[in-house]
């Protein structure tokens, strides 16, 4: 490794002074000042000697590059006269130097302010050494510029104790203030509360407008946040999109206050590089003392409480409570779980088909994923599915997804089943996917079932949120055969124009609507405008969760003659659907028709 003269800045500082200390000598007895010279010319830091008066008798080159003084005007004056502040810290040292004290400074590093011949400050370091001379002595003093190594600490404390995506303390000084701030409530017997924000769904942001547009979102919800705190509150960045603000005096009804200010500026876009940004955020609250007395507690607390928030969806707060503990516990249980269950066979899917009411025909089969988990048991869909997309977990599962209910079609066919389509769920954060559409179409030619018998469903909420990019993924799945639908149609605001521009085949009219449906309610009235707009837009229409007969009858009556539900069939495991429909007659009507 090469090394420089400065990286061994001691041993040099020492060998040049005993180089000028032998030269002072040798010049004592033979004059040659030649040499001195030539030592002072060539060295890379201020060397400046003096006499016991404290007058400058040598000054080198580098001394003048440094401190903008020409030799000239140097000579002659002290130390104290041009070198340092007079803060009075320099003139102790010098004080120091010419007394009996001067022990305590001689080869001694001492860091002090010097400035220029222009006024301009800058952090030095100095070593004064003394040679003996004619009985008296003479001093070199050796002065570093400090500049760089002094941007370099601050650069380290910087990346210690600060984001540098935002500028905001990080983990490690919010831990430290956190401590201080809490010390301080505690001896004077104040409250405090403390907000856990979470950016909701930044990952699909980062994956749909690029991580450089995703910091861009960052430093804009920090600068919000910034512009949003109560007087001495403290906002940091603890991770990824996860923020903090600690609010000193802080009692249930501020808090509450900050997080609905912080809530209503989200209503607003973020203006970023041309276009809008909707961000919402998640926000969790826990009090001091109630909730907990140290940091850690109070941190967990309030991220519990976050979670809560989130299942309200997006721009919400919650507050912490006691009972969220269990309910954290078993979210942390269910996404630990989660990871291992398709390695641990977890996973399976359940198969409910679709009829055709005039012909009692099947007409398609929906894939149902279901979870047994071994530590959990069996675990809901509406439990799981948000944490595998707010973890990403939903990439891997809904690939796995994808790969068995493909191979499960393939195989019915081949078994003499009619082909039909087999409905797959797709949630957002898949959509947004880069590979997306190969993946699907690497998956359907690995199982070798043609792309007309594949149909994807997205819910409506989803299908309006679409970007550019990913509404051509869906035309591009459109142009290879595969088919779209819309799922929980109806309890959205999907407008005639978008489902005109979209490349969408069917819409599942929701649950919701058909369990209320009656002659004269509005819930008819939704159905019959959902039949006449598919009918304009060419779109096919199944009703989803049909259980009774009165809703069979009035879905007939306004034109619907699709239907999937609990009247016709319930879900069934593979092995009761090739019972129940691969070989048997899959034409014949169903029981209920």
């Amino acid at each position: 490794m090469h090394h420089t003269l400065t990286d061994n800045y001691p041993i040099y500082l020492m060998l040049l002074t005993f180089i000028i200390s032998i030269t002072a000598l040798y010049l004592s007895f033979n004059n040659k000042k030649a040499l001195q010279a030539s030592l002072l010319e060539s060295a890379i830091d201020c060397i400046m000697m003096f006499n016991s008066s404290g007058r400058i008798i040598a000054f080198n080159p580098a001394a003048e590059a440094i401190l903008g003084y020409e030799r000239k005007e140097a000579l002659g004056l002290t130390l104290i006269d041009f070198l340092f502040e007079k803060d009075g810290q320099e003139t102790t040292f010098l004080n120091l130097l010419f007394t009996a004290k001067d022990e305590s400074i001689i080869g001694k590093r001492t860091e002090l302010k010097a400035f220029r011949s222009d006024g301009s400050v800058f952090p030095a370091e100095i070593t004064i050494t003394s040679t003996p001379y004619k009985g008296r002595h003479v001093y070199t003093a050796y002065l570093r510029d400090l500049t760089e190594k002094k941007k370099s600490e601050e650069m380290i404390q910087q990346l210690a104790y600060f984001d540098l995506l935002t500028g905001l303390p990080n983990r490690n000084q919010f831990n430290q203030l956190f401590h201080d701030v809490l010390n301080k409530a505690k001896q004077h017997n104040q409250s405090l509360a403390l907000l856990f924000l979470d950016v909701n769904r930044f990952k699909l942001i980062n994956d749909t407008l690029g991580h450089h547009l995703g910091d861009l979102v960052l430093q804009k919800f920090s600068a919000l946040l910034s512009e949003s705190l109560f007087a001495q509150s403290i906002v940091s960045r603890l991770s990824g999109d996860e923020f903090v603000i600690l609010y000193p005096f802080g009692n249930r009804e501020s808090a509450a206050v900050q997080a609905e200010k912080i809530i209503r500026q989200l209503e607003a876009p973020f203006q970023i590089d041309g276009r809008n940004v909707f961000v919402s955020t998640s926000i969790g609250i826990s009090l001091y003392p109630i909730d907990g007395e140290d940091p850690e507690v109070l941190l967990k607390n309030a991220d519990q409480a976050m979670y809560l928030a989130k299942d309200l969806g997006g721009n919400h707060y919650h507050f912490y409570e006691q009972e969220m503990s269990v309910i954290y516990s078993r979210r942390s249980a269910c996404e630990q779980s989660l990871r291992s269950a398709i390695e641990h066979n977890e996973l399976y899917l359940m198969y409910q088909p679709k009829f055709h009411i005039p012909t009692g025909k099947i007409i398609g089969v929906e894939a149902l994923l279901r979870w047994d988990s071994h530590a959990l048991g069996s675990v809901s869909p509406k439990e799981f599915i948000p944490i595998a997309e707010e973890s990403g977990q939903i990439i891997a599962i809904g690939k796995w997804v994808l790969q068995t209910a493909c191979l499960q079609m393939n195989k019915w066919q081949a078994a003499g089943m009619e082909p039909v389509p087999i409905a797959v769920n797709i949630s957002s954060v898949q959509f947004h996917q880069e590979d997306l559409v190969t993946m699907i179409l690497e998956i359907l030619h690995q199982n070798k079932l043609e792309a007309q018998y594949l149909e994807l469903e997205m819910t409506e909420s989803i299908s309006m949120n679409y970007d550019l990019s990913c509404m051509e993924k869906l035309y591009a799945l459109k142009r290879e055969g595969v088919k779209i639908s819309i799922d929980h149609f109806g309890t959205g605001y999907s407008s005639l124009s978008y489902l005109h521009n979209s490349p969408v085949d069917t819409l599942k009219i929701d649950k919701s609507i058909v369990h209320e449906i009656s002659t004269y309610n509005s819930e008819s009235s939704i159905i019959e405008a959902i039949m006449a707009m598919s009918h304009s837009l060419k779109m096919s229409v199944i009703a989803v969760g049909v259980e009774t007969h009165e809703q069979l009858n009035l879905l007939e009556r306004f034109g619907c003659e699709n239907i999937q539900g609990y009247l016709f069939s319930v879900p069934l495991t593979a092995e009761l659907f090739e019972k129940s429909y691969v070989f048997h007659d899959t034409n014949a009507s169903p029981n209920a028709l």
